[in-house]
């Protein structure tokens, strides 16, 4: 699988240099690959003890279906060539109206010694570009 220079945040986000292929990491027997599949190094405590800090993961990209629940690479776009990245448990509630979007988007740790934040639904700033697969090493 692909090795991104990518560095997630597991905490706030973190800035990164651009992102580009760092070599390739060999899949752990038992893995179903799939072309969306990549591997970025985690930075920081707060999804521990499940994904611990320095650890490699793996992730797929283009996630289709409810996000509820699940760990996920968060983008936070700034305008820059610094883009900010982060994995967190992903909760939203869906807008009371019926109509597309959420009202509330929640962004939480697993180690609670962290707080969770919410992220403005409204502003195109912020998007989900993976899902967390597992733990590497």
């Amino acid at each position: 699988m692909p090795r991104y220079t990518l560095a997630v945040a597991a905490g706030k986000f973190l800035d990164n240099d651009p992102v580009s292929e760092d070599g390739w990491e060999e899949a752990p027997v038992g893995l179903r690959l799939h072309e969306n599949m990549f591997v970025a190094r985690i930075v920081g405590r707060s999804m521990e003890p499940r994904i611990p800090d320095g650890s490699l993961c793996v992730f797929r990209s283009n996630v289709v279906g409810s996000r509820q629940g699940k760990l996920v690479l968060v983008e936070y776009l700034g305008g820059g060539t610094n883009d900010r990245y982060t994995v967190k448990r992903y909760f939203s509630e869906k807008k009371a109206d019926g109509s597309r979007g959420n009202d509330r988007v929640r962004l939480e740790p697993l180690n609670p010694e962290f707080d969770a934040w919410e992220l403005d639904p409204e502003e195109d700033r912020f998007r989900v570009l993976a899902e967390f697969v597992e733990v590497l090493y």
